[in-house]
């Protein structure tokens, strides 16, 4: 069979940023690695764009999530980071509170705090969920130019350009019949970075609620970033 070329070239540049920590300059990896600039430049934006690789003046190099990408108990690097903020966020909104990661094609909940009410949202930890119907799936497409392409129905396309706008999705009985669930990002808005989501029972929500969340998440990642 033969292989993606356009994949190698991308593993060959992760290969030779990560070998040294001073950077490279564009006209150096070309030369290294004998490919047009044309096409390096390519492969360097679509690596920027999904997080392992960061630009700093006119060098380039693997950044911090490219290290926490590559390890084997990056869940754990992720629910250390983010206790904190689940935490903070679960005690001032009173409900389920969800850490997921993009993987592939759906949504992980790699680590949540729940409510502590009577009636409460359950969650579902390690389980994999929709793209196109969660909260956290719809803002990881909005996110990634190659999978936000490709959808065609109308209405899930303008639901994803307003996600861009605002940075807050929504699940609204979607998935689960009487669960509304809104989502932002994390600490970075890269595909590489953990979502963000709280959940509610229908009867319990409102719109001044939903806003004091998304509120609360991004006051609680400033405090802990």
């Amino acid at each position: 069979m033969k292989p993606n070329t356009s994949l190698i070239k991308a593993l060959d540049t992760l290969s030779l940023l990560s070998g040294r920590t001073d950077g490279w300059r564009l006209q150096e990896l070309a030369e290294a690695m004998h490919l047009p600039r044309s096409t390096l430049v390519r492969t360097l934006a679509t690596l920027v764009a999904y997080g392992l690789v960061e630009r700093e003046g006119r060098k380039y190099g693997c950044g911090p999530r490219f290290d926490q990408w590559v390890r084997r108990d990056r869940y754990q690097d992720w629910i250390r980071r983010y206790r904190r903020v689940l935490e903070q966020v679960a005690k001032q909104t009173g409900e389920l509170v969800l850490l997921g990661l993009h993987e592939g094609r759906g949504i992980v909940h790699i680590d949540y705090v729940e409510s502590d009410q009577l009636v409460r949202v359950a969650p579902a930890p390690m389980t994999r969920h929709s793209l196109e119907l969660t909260a956290q799936g719809k803002l990881s497409l909005s996110r990634r130019r190659d999978l936000f392409d490709p959808v065609t129905r109308p209405e899930l396309k303008a639901e994803l350009r307003e996600i861009q706008r605002s940075g807050v999705a929504w699940n609204r009985e979607a998935t689960v019949p009487g669960m509304i669930a809104l989502a932002t990002p994390g600490f970075t808005n890269y595909p590489t970075e953990p979502i963000l989501a709280v959940a509610w029972p229908v009867n319990r929500f409102s719109e001044a609620k939903g806003e004091a969340a998304v509120q609360a998440i991004r006051a609680a990642l400033l405090e802990h970033r």
